[in-house]
């Protein structure tokens, strides 16, 4: 199923409940989320979910954050660890 990564590009928001409700999610502007996946397209939104839990973030409002890069380990790195401890 995934997950997917959206960036806030507007206002501050509350999803899923209104503020102050213990389900609301304080999203601040140029905040990242993580929600459910798969993602679909459409002309004006992403639309994340499955299975009846489908939720349409605004293009307008939404763009998708790639996932972060993992740090690759040099090799003096990783032969390090494998010796189980700094040389």
């Amino acid at each position: 199923m995934g997950a997917v990564r959206l960036r806030n590009l507007g206002e501050a928001v509350h999803l899923y409940a209104p503020p102050g409700s213990p389900q609301s999610l304080p999203v601040d502007a140029g905040q990242v989320i993580t929600v459910a996946g798969p993602m679909t397209e459409t002309d004006d939104a992403y639309v994340c979910g499955a299975d009846g839990h489908e939720r349409a973030f605004p293009k307008s409002q939404w763009a998708v954050e790639a996932p972060p890069a993992r740090a690759k380990k040099t090799a003096a790195t990783a032969a390090a660890e494998e010796k189980g401890g700094d040389s």
